[in-house]
Parts: structure tokens; sequence; C-alpha cells
């Protein structure tokens, strides 16, 4: 949210929203898509279509349903697994396990732990490495299907304009049972995203009026 003096009810889009948002090509498939999520830890961003309108958005809630409505794959055993954060570095061990160390620094990842290495130092280790968090559940990245983001997004996005009154805003996600709308362009491409959380920031802050 830019920072604004204006009282609370004159505020529009454009003050609250966060610019230069991810954006994520419908044709990109659905697992580099949650990689990008994960590695800049946000819970979604607009797709859009080869113009680069926006055509709907993609986020953590989409990925629960596809987990709500698909049997729970059994895992493979002893199959080589990616690390799926940028954060990550493996580590031998004496006896012949490898450990994913978290390069984040204390506290700030959940799922972040303490372990002694060889010396009796303490290290960070990550107990999810090959997860993709979201606010909901740990979603495994290989268990995601490797087909477009356009298949599981949400599509007819609430798109407003740069100059919308906060009041709107709140109105179209009250209306539209969403947590976030798309700032667009008048060719309709992504500028900025407001949460929920943005409106209620604004309000918590507002000066007296």
């Amino acid at each position: 949210m830019n920072a604004t003096l204006k009282p609370l009810l004159e505020r529009t889009a454009g003050d609250l929203m966060t610019g230069e948002p991810l954006v994520l090509p419908q044709e990109m498939p659905l697992r580099e898509a949650a990689q990008a999520l994960l590695h800049l830890q946000v819970e979604g961003a607009p797709v859009v279509d080869a113009r680069g309108k926006c055509v709907g958005v993609l986020s953590a809630l989409d990925f629960v349903r596809l987990f709500d409505v698909k049997p729970h794959p059994k895992p493979v055993e002893h199959a080589a697994q990616p690390m799926t954060c940028r954060f990550q570095a493996r580590l031998g061990k004496a006896d012949g396990h490898d450990v994913t160390l978290c390069l984040l620094p204390p506290g700030v990842c959940p799922l972040q732990c303490r372990e002694k290495n060889a010396r009796g130092s303490d290290m960070l280790v990550c107990r999810e490495p090959h997860a993709v968090l979201t606010d909901w559940q740990v979603v495994e990245l290989e268990e995601l299907p490797e087909v477009p983001v356009s298949h599981y997004m949400t599509g007819d996005p609430v798109l407003v304009d740069i100059d919308t009154p906060i009041q709107e805003l709140a109105q179209k996600m009250v209306d539209a049972h969403i947590h976030r709308v798309v700032v667009v362009d008048a060719a309709e491409r992504p500028i900025g995203i407001i949460t929920g959380t943005d409106v209620l920031a604004a309000v918590a802050f507002a000066r007296d009026e």
C-alpha cells in the first residue's frame, strides 16, 4: 500500500495497490506458477493472455480446490525430488544422508527448524524441502499436474481502474466473496494488486478526519 495523507474515503485503488505484481502467462505450467508464488512469498497473482490482458487469478485457494477433488497420489519411493525454494541448500552428512539447509534468516519461514551439525553447532533446516507453502496447507510440488495455469485459475476476475474509490473496492470484495482485486490499465493489463489486508490497513491507520 502506498503512503498517503488523504482522508480515508478519498483514497483510491492507486493509493492502496501494490504495483508491479507478479503476472502469470495463462500457458505457464502449473508447477512453475506454484514455484513463482513460493519464491515471491505471495498468495495469488493475475493470469494474462498473449496480449497481456488479465483473464484470471491463480491463488493458493485454487491449489486447495485442486487437491479437494483429486485423489491423493501415493508417494514415489526413492524418487529424486527437486528443491522447490531458492533459499535451500543440500548438505551431506557423515551418515550418508542429506539434509536441506534453510538460507533464510531465523523466524522468516514456518518450515524452519533447528538441528545440530557434526560440530554441535545449530543449523537451520527445512522440514518440508519439496513443498509449496500456502496459507491453508502445504502442497507437494511434484503432485501438481503438468497442465497450463489456465486449467485451474479462477476466471472472470474482478478488475478495477486506478481511480476506483476505496468504498467501491471494499464493496466489490464483499459482493464477490474475494480477498483480492486486480488493478488494470485501459487495455486491462495488470498494474497492481489490492488485497483485503490493504483495505483493512488503510482503515486501521487512517487519520482522524
